[in-house]
């Protein structure tokens, strides 16, 4: 796991400016990487007093600087932070150099198939390290951009050619799980692992997205590809981005099938039969994802996604498991005695940790620092990665990814429903509807919750309609009036949204939860708020063979009316306790109801110093709350978008 930046120039030789930008954005990247470093430069810039003396100023030795040769446009400056996990000796420095001195790589994430593929390239020449990145390197040597389809894991990758056909071409993950984000304009290509590392490289203007705050305000998130920043790009996942000798746009490489789809076969017959292949998959899913030289434990709530992967991990794995839970004074919350139960179950090396409210408004300042782009959730991946850093652990295992990949949600369960409301929304005329969507949000129960405005989201009746109101926070009409805006300068969806309309509804909302909350939020946050503590954490649910495997198979068979997650559950048999499962779904939220409740006062007052806000509609939102009209995560978001603002000086 690391921080990765670089530039690329699409007409000229690099410059002592890109140098220095790429120092800069390594910088801002150090809690990335606190391990080792290193800078690729051509080779009439590795001499300049200036860099040498820039290097000094910052504490970094001149030995990690390397130098390239060869004509002397276009080309490229790449530098990498390091977090060593695997191989944490020198030999895995990156950037890491081919063997012929052709071809220079960085790497951020974890290639798991990385022993296969090395014992596929076979011993000669001599390899040097023991490093996922040297593997890929060489496959990289042998198959070009194609070694990226053989990769299986969480990366971000560059790759500099310095050929005669030189070229930088930039990867990333089939889901997402690893940040990449670049800039370019006319002159030059910049990346960086984080959005603030781009500002910080002094090559990238410090300008706002215009819809980046209703956006975040409408989901909770910035949806990918923008940003918070204008012109600044996430590289979608399963994508690359080649830049030669002008300015490029992303290529995909891999998309997920719909459900139901027969993938590389035909689906098992009956779903036991999945079951069992399933049960298969996730074994050596999580053997792989084991493999650290440094310590390593598994996130344990006490829920089925996570309980499935200590059992795996303590079937497969030569010792216990460590294993660390987060709890609460508040029992609707805590899932510590379940979390005890399985770790009895499995004999793991136990530890847990309380969290209260005086630990969130502690802990509030290193978040909102901590956010790359504000986020309404990530709060508790930032308290239990604290909890695990504390603890000497460098490596967490993590079961994000399942309740998309299985179907745990519960509104996923009841699809016929949504799809029952959508069609009775579509056979409405356009005006009428709209007026009976208005009048009913307006008498709902709850208003803004179960229901409540977000109804009006069906005035458009389509799959992105009916999960806009799954998953957004707040409606046109409310961001327009926290934003001092009108509803249609704000707009019902996002710039690049996925178009999704798949039969049934339910696979629909699912491809939209793979491609959004996914991708935007959870992977987000837990890349973000882990890299804060220097910690880094692995899905394992998210192995694309196993995303593939699951997602071939029939819809029908991957939700149940009262067991949650079949397919899973079904895989794991005896070996997952039913107290764990046979229970209401809890999921690993904090007390934030009953917290902001008690903290209202202070962060109230917070949230109305936001300057993007209008302070009458802040209120409103706040005594929406108070009043219990409103989810807690309505006022949260007002106080994450300020304190965004207020780490970033006001600025992106």
């Amino acid at each position: 796991m690391c921080g990765i930046a670089g530039v690329w120039r699409f007409d000229s030789a690099p410059r002592l400016k890109d140098a220095v930008a790429v120092v800069e954005m390594l910088e801002a990247e150090r809690h990335r990487g606190p391990d080792d470093w290193g800078l690729l430069v051509p080779a009439p810039l590795a001499d300049l007093p200036a860099l040498r003396s820039l290097l000094s100023a910052r504490g970094l030795s001149g030995e990690h600087l390397q130098a390239y040769d060869g004509p002397g446009a276009p080309g490229g400056v790449l530098g990498a932070r390091r977090l060593a996990v695997v191989d944490p000796s020198p030999r895995g420095r990156m950037p890491m150099a081919s063997p012929d001195g052709r071809c220079f790589i960085v790497h951020n994430g974890e290639v798991y198939n990385f022993r296969a593929l090395r014992e596929e390239l076979g011993p000669a020449p001599a390899w040097r390290s023991g490093s996922d990145t040297e593997v890929v390197l060489r496959a990289w040597g042998r198959w070009g951009p194609e070694a990226v389809p053989r990769l299986r894991g969480m990366f971000a990758v560059g790759v500099l050619e310095t050929g005669p056909a030189r070229r930088l071409v930039l990867a990333r993950d089939r889901l997402g799980i690893k940040p990449l984000y670049y800039h370019q304009d006319r002159e030059r290509l910049v990346f960086a692992s984080e959005v603030r590392a781009l500002l910080r490289s002094g090559l990238v203007p410090p300008e706002a997205s215009p819809e980046a705050a209703a956006r975040f305000l409408q989901f909770g998130c910035v949806p990918g590809p923008g940003t918070t920043v204008r012109d600044v790009l996430s590289l979608p996942p399963g994508h690359l981005l080649t830049a030669e000798g002008r300015p490029a746009a992303p290529a995909r490489y891999w998309s997920l099938a719909p459900s139901g789809g027969h993938g590389d076969g035909p689906p098992p017959a009956r779903s036991a039969e999945a079951a069992a292949a399933i049960r298969a998959r996730l074994e050596e899913v999580v053997e792989l994802h084991l493999v650290a030289d440094r310590p390593l434990s598994i996130f344990l709530s006490g829920g089925v996604d996570s309980s499935a992967l200590v059992a795996l991990a303590a079937r497969v794995s030569r010792r216990p498991p460590v294993t660390l839970s987060v709890g609460f004074a508040e029992p609707d919350h805590s899932e510590l005695g379940w979390a005890r139960e399985v770790a009895a179950r499995y004999g793991t090396d136990h530890h847990e940790v309380l969290v209260g409210a005086r630990d969130l408004m502690d802990a509030l300042p290193g978040f909102l620092e901590a956010m790359d782009q504000p986020t309404a959730d990530g709060v508790n991946t930032y308290l239990v990665a604290l909890a695990a850093r504390r603890r000497g652990l460098t490596v967490a295992l993590s079961g994000i990814g399942a309740d998309e990949v299985f179907w745990g949600y519960g509104h996923l369960r009841r699809a016929g429903r949504l799809a029952l409301a959508r069609r009775v929304a579509s056979v409405v005329p356009s005006g009428v509807r709209r007026r009976l969507l208005g009048a009913a949000a307006r008498a709902a129960p709850g208003r803004g919750v179960a229901g409540g405005e977000k109804l009006l989201y069906l005035a458009e009746p389509s799959a992105a309609g009916v999960y806009a109101t799954l998953r957004s926070l707040f409606t046109p009409d409310r961001v327009g009036d926290l934003l001092g805006a009108g509803p249609a300068d704000v707009g019902a969806a996002p710039s690049g949204w996925p178009v999704v309309d798949a039969s049934p509804l339910a696979d629909a909302v699912a491809r939209l939860e793979m491609a959004h909350y996914l991708p935007n939020q959870l992977l987000r946050d837990a890349d973000v708020m882990g890299m804060a503590h220097s910690l880094e954490i692995r899905v394992p649910y998210l192995d694309h063979l196993l995303v593939e495997s699951v997602g071939a198979l029939p819809a029908r068979w991957k939700r149940s009316g009262r067991t949650p997650k079949p397919l899973l559950v079904g895989a794991l048999g005896p070996d997952l306790p039913r107290a764990v499962w046979d229970r209401p779904k809890m999921g690993f939220t904090l007390p934030f109801a009953t917290w902001l409740a008690g903290e209202s006062r202070e962060l109230h007052a917070r949230s109305r110093e936001c300057k993007l806000l209008q302070p009458r509609a802040v209120d409103a939102v706040w005594d929406d709350f108070r009043a219990g009209r409103l989810h807690w995560s309505r006022p949260w978001a007002l106080v994450a978008l300020a304190g965004f603002e207020a780490a970033r000086g006001g600025g992106p």
